[in-house]
């Protein structure tokens, strides 16, 4: 008879909760990928979810909450509630809250993954009321956890330093890329404004990222514009969806002039983004808190130079590969800009040391590293290691 093991995926509300749904989706379904006969899944997800993740959902058994999830409160009442009593009839042994806090009445051990601890480490970022929900329940959530699953180790030094818990009770579970094939740029699937910024000689670079607080595209754009001010001709591109600081980007763009220079493309389909991304000049990465920073991975996956603040996660993903700046250093993010139009150092070299520093990643190890987090909170026996071929 098989172990029952559930995933709560209700937190996740899709095309709104940025990197760390992809990052989700992906270790679950490598996760499930790999199960073994002695162990059995089921996901805890909301509609939307289910309807945005269909291949994801056809790998196991669903129980689907008919809400959307726009409602947190709503939401959290769902959590404490409808799932106990699902996790109760299911037979479920342990339950993974992949979203960062554990409910108030937990009905059976749990894992938790924790994407970062910027709600307590940057409280200004939120409003007040998720402040101080967040504020009491990661530290509550921790102390209950059985094992803490965070994507990086300055993640899983920060749990260790905030919160009394046994560094072996933290583990890291990376993100990972698949390389994809390129989409043609006169591909039907392309839109022409797209087509034609890929086609145009004039240099980009490109951001993709919701607009929260923390992603700090100010620097972006003072830095973009400080090299086309100094005489480099130089294109922004910013695709992602809106967040708290959207009105403040748009205003900065209108204040320094700059509608010409900055295109906001909004939320374009993936392989769009793939395409974008590798034909980009560089990928530039100004955030100042990440818990991991998927983007970087892809653009080096991609050979996509990439230029990022040197802060948190983002060293430890991009190693030697990346281009490190002093967060919110106007001048340093400037001169980045101009020698990476420059082509200092040469665009070849840097491709393929970002290539090599995205190999060390892959969705395929986070698959077996959650299985065996599981295992051990189980009291399961290890499986055997797979023989490399």
């Amino acid at each position: 008879m098989s172990t029952a093991v559930g995933i709560n995926l209700l937190w996740c509300v899709p095309s709104v909760v940025g990197g760390t749904e992809e990052y989700a989706v992906r270790t679950t379904m490598s996760l499930l990928d790999q199960a073994p006969d002695d162990m059995s899944f089921t996901l805890f997800v909301l509609r939307p979810f289910a309807d945005a993740h269909p291949d994801l959902c056809a790998m196991c058994d669903v129980e689907i909450a008919e809400i959307d999830g726009s409602n947190r409160p709503h939401r959290v009442w769902f959590e404490t509630t409808w799932l106990r009593k699902k996790v109760r009839s299911r037979g479920i042994r342990l339950l993974h809250h992949v979203g960062g806090t554990i409910p108030a009445l937990r009905p059976v051990p749990s894992v938790l993954t924790l994407h970062d601890l910027q709600p307590l480490a940057l409280p200004e970022n939120f409003g007040i009321v998720k402040r101080n929900y967040l504020r009491t329940a990661i530290p509550r959530s921790v102390a209950r956890a059985e094992a803490v699953v965070v994507p990086s180790d300055f993640v899983g030094r920060d749990v260790v330093e905030r919160f009394d818990v046994e560094s072996t009770q933290v583990v890291t579970v990376s993100a990972g890329y698949d390389l994809p094939v390129l989409l043609a740029v006169d591909d039907p699937q392309v839109p022409h404004d797209v087509a034609a910024l890929v086609n145009d000689p004039e240099p980009y670079f490109v951001y993709p990222a919701i607009t929260h607080r923390h992603k700090d595209h100010a620097t972006a754009i003072r830095a973009v514009a400080g090299a086309r001010d100094a005489g480099t001709p130089v294109r922004l591109v910013l695709t992602g969806g809106t967040g708290p600081a959207d009105a403040a980007v748009e205003e900065l763009i209108g204040e320094l002039g700059l509608e010409d220079l900055v295109w906001r493309l909004g939320r374009v389909e993936r392989r769009v983004l793939e395409l974008l991304v590798a034909q980009a000049e560089a990928l530039l990465f100004p955030s100042r808190f990440e818990g991991f920073g998927i983007p970087v991975l892809e653009a080096m996956a991609l050979g996509c130079p990439v230029i990022a603040a040197d802060a948190t996660a983002v060293p430890e993903v991009g190693g030697k590969a990346v281009v490190l700046v002093e967060p919110g250093n106007i001048e340093a993010w400037t001169r980045a800009i101009q020698d990476r139009v420059a082509n200092v150092p040469e665009r070849g070299d840097v491709a393929e040391a970002g290539r090599i520093q995205a190999a060390e990643f892959a969705w395929s190890r986070a698959g077996g590293a959650l299985l065996a987090v599981y295992r051990r909170a189980l009291g399961l026996p290890d499986l055997p290691a797979a023989k490399e071929v």
